[in-house]
């Protein structure tokens, strides 16, 4: 009986391409941990407050909540800033409010 004898380097190709399989089939399996759905920051909260300084260094508020209006859930802010204080039903995100917010005279209206 005749014997192959295979050569080092064919073997540790092999043991480097079964390595590199195993690997990607483990990273890419579902786990028990990672089946678990985590909620993200924010995602089962109604409710935010944001406040800090302005660019101008004025400081803000702003607190943003979720209301029913005739069956319908509309987003609305209580602000105060540099552009006065009031509330206001809008989608935009707290980043434009911010702006809007910080800029003295700024026209603040509801989207609804």
């Amino acid at each position: 009986m005749k014997t192959n004898s295979f050569s080092r380097a064919f073997t540790i190709g092999i043991a480097f391409i079964s390595a590199a399989s195993l690997s990607i089939f483990l990273s890419t399996s579902l786990s028990p941990v990672s089946a678990q759905k985590f909620p993200v920051i924010g995602e089962d909260e109604n409710e935010f407050v944001f406040s800090g300084n302005c660019h101008n260094g004025e400081s803000y508020r702003m607190f943003y909540y979720s209301k029913v209006v005739d069956g319908q859930r509309y987003p609305f802010y209580d602000y105060e800033g540099p552009a006065g204080k009031g509330t206001v039903s809008t989608r935009a995100t707290p980043r434009t409010m911010f702006v809007r917010v910080c800029t003295k005279l700024a026209e603040i209206i509801n989207d609804h």
